[in-house]
């Protein structure tokens, strides 16, 4: 497969080959292509439905899901999250003036604040993650898999994307 520069400009773009298979292997990832757009569309619909009744849309719960273990700042969290870095500064001001975090200064950058959960913004979490839990036993019951598979398919994800971003780049 060569790559070259495709029409609009782009480059880096990989030009179809003529190998057996591709035809085959092409559908088969456009197929598990639209599989994650779906599942990305459900899983959003499903974190709007749990965290509706606590005013915490999947934006702020991703948000949240960032900073948990740690402080991180506003760019660190947009990287993480794959989104821009305002649309997640918008995220952060609403979640601020709910008292669910607040900025720390960065011994690393002057101007770009930390992120941290307050004490509200850890009990939130802590009854999301609650809501969270038994879904993963709906998700995976039956489907016979273990961690250590659901590790490997979360890598391989992981590598598809990493592509994608430098395609894009």
């Amino acid at each position: 497969m060569t790559t070259t520069r495709a029409a609009g400009g782009a480059t880096g773009i990989p030009q179809s080959s003529d190998q057996p298979g591709r035809d085959e292997l092409v559908g088969a990832f456009q197929r598990l292509v639209g599989e994650v757009f779906r599942l990305n569309g459900e899983l959003l619909s499903t974190g709007e439905r749990l965290g509706r009744d606590i005013g915490i849309s999947p934006a702020r719960w991703q948000t949240l899901a960032t900073i948990r273990h740690e402080p991180r700042t506003v760019a660190d969290i947009a990287r993480r999250l794959g989104l821009t870095r305002q649309s997640v500064q918008r995220t952060v001001n609403l979640l601020r003036r709910e008292g669910l975090v607040k900025t720390a200064a960065n011994p690393g950058h002057r101007r770009s604040h930390l992120i941290a959960l307050t004490r509200d913004g850890e009990r939130t979490w802590a009854q999301l993650r609650a809501r969270q839990a038994p879904l993963t036993a709906l998700f995976t019951d039956g489907l016979g898999l273990t961690a250590q598979d659901l590790d490997r398919l979360a890598g391989q994800l992981r590598t598809i994307r990493k592509t994608a971003e430098d395609i894009g780049h």
